[in-house]
């Protein structure tokens, strides 16, 4: 996490993306950022004129810098203010 340039390999890809007009992107907050797989997702895929609805979990450090980070990888679309909300499973999951 400390190599902002750092990605990581995807086993797989979506076929359809292209069908697709929104993508809402879930993700952990890891210092302040998303975790470098979800840049390597984005870049992954030719997401101009999409829009990126993210959210995230965080067991502390809050929502942060993630946009402005993810912002570089998906050029062309339109990242929403993303949401965040502390680490729990939601009622009768546990």
């Amino acid at each position: 996490m400390a190599d902002r340039s750092s990605r990581v390999a995807i086993a797989g890809k979506m076929e359809n993306m292209a069908d697709y007009d929104e993508i809402f992107l879930g993700f952990p907050i890891w210092w302040g950022v998303a975790p470098h797989i979800i840049n390597s997702f984005l870049e992954s895929y030719d997401l101009a004129g999409k829009t990126i609805s993210p959210f995230a979990t965080s067991g502390g450090s809050g929502y942060g810098r993630s946009n402005k980070e993810l912002m570089p990888s998906a050029p062309g679309c339109q990242v929403e203010s993303g949401k965040d909300g502390p680490v729990r499973a939601p009622r009768g999951l546990i």
